[in-house]
């Protein structure tokens, strides 16, 4: 998956980029949100001395989306189908309402799951491998072509 945006920030040897969100890009809050609901802000490498201003572009990579998502979505519904079996077994073995032992396990296992996520987070930023790269200035080659007078 490719993205192109906008050099805003640099701090250190990251650049913040501001990259215009695709109708493919759900609102998840994984990235950070810009000004306005269609942009989002992401802190990225910057190995090509990308500068303010520059226009890049950004790869990850399609199996690397696909984790992301399966980490998103499908952990936390594994958790709400395994608490609400566990509520409705142990309602059964202790004599309480199964429905209502589903509902509530099902809930605070799936709440659970997200805390355990997030809590996971720092890992998942630390090893990068679901950040984007930056493959490509576009702007600066620009820049250079217009100072030479072409």
């Amino acid at each position: 998956m490719n993205e192109f945006g906008e050099i805003i920030e640099i701090k250190d040897s990251r650049a913040v980029v501001k990259v215009k969100r695709s109708s493919a890009c759900g609102n998840c809050g994984a990235c950070s949100m810009g000004t306005h609901p269609d942009e989002m802000l992401l802190t990225v490498p910057n190995p090509l001395q990308g500068e303010v201003g520059d226009q890049v572009e950004l790869e990850l990579a399609s199996g690397q989306v696909l984790k992301a998502s399966a980490i998103t979505y499908l952990i936390p519904l594994f958790a709400l189908i395994l608490g609400v079996t566990a509520g409705y077994v142990l309602g059964g073995k202790y004599d309480f309402n199964q429905e209502m032992g589903g509902a509530l396990l099902g809930l605070l296992f799936t709440f659970l799951s997200f805390f355990g996520i997030r809590a996971m987070e720092p890992r998942f930023r630390q090893g990068q491998q679901f950040s984007p790269k930056m493959v490509q200035l576009i702007k600066k080659e620009m820049k250079g072509d217009q100072e030479n007078g072409k």
